[in-house]
């Protein structure tokens, strides 16, 4: 099943005089449809890719791409567009605005951890898991059990893995915490800042 491709939707009717049907060729008027093209995925709209001109002779009925037919009848044309233009509607921008509209909020819950794994880390509470950037350069998690005035102490998870997502999978398992470390909370806030080393806190 093809789930993207090419559509076109109506913008606008409107009509024009004074020009002469190339079949006919009959001076009157002829009528016009303005078609907007777009590109779609899922049959979302996702931006506009140009415009389809249709003029139909009201005496014989022939129609004409705008293209196609001689400049007189262009320049006609392109005056009435002039005096009224076409607007191409939002929703043709629907796959942008969705698109942005989910970047947004990405970052915006990026942000957020970022904030609270900087408020967890300054207010270290027993049960946090912070994931971090092992030695090797993988993934890897550890889980405060014990905090005192200035010290926490912290169980390191055996596991590591060489996926960032897969971090939660081996964080979750209670068995893999076995290594016991202690450190000053000022060493913890300082750890717990480097870029490098842990890159987010997780408080239930």
């Amino acid at each position: 099943m093809i789930f993207y491709g090419t559509n076109s939707s109506k913008l606008k009717d409107g009509r024009i005089s004074n020009t002469t049907c190339p079949n006919c060729e009959t001076n009157s008027k002829m009528d016009y449809t303005i078609f907007g093209k777009y590109f779609y995925i899922y049959w979302i709209p996702i931006f506009p890719i140009g415009r389809v001109n249709i003029v139909e002779c009201n005496h014989c009925k022939a129609t004409y791409d705008i293209k196609n037919l001689d400049q007189n009848i262009k320049t006609i044309f392109q005056k009435e567009q002039e005096r009224n233009p076409t607007k191409t509607p939002i929703k043709l921008f629907s796959g942008l605005i969705i698109g942005a509209i989910i970047t947004v909020a990405i970052i915006g819950f990026g942000i957020k951890a970022d904030n609270d794994s900087l408020e967890f880390a300054k207010n270290p509470k027993v049960g946090d898991v912070f994931c971090e950037v092992t030695l090797r350069g993988w993934y890897s998690s550890a889980k405060v059990i014990k905090v005192t005035k200035d010290s926490i102490f912290a169980l390191e998870n055996n596991m590591e893995t060489d996926q960032k997502s897969s971090v939660d999978e081996i964080a979750s398992k209670e068995e893999n915490y076995t290594l016991s470390w202690p450190m000053t909370k000022k060493e913890y806030l300082e750890f717990a800042t480097k870029a490098d080393t842990i890159y987010q806190i997780d408080r239930k």
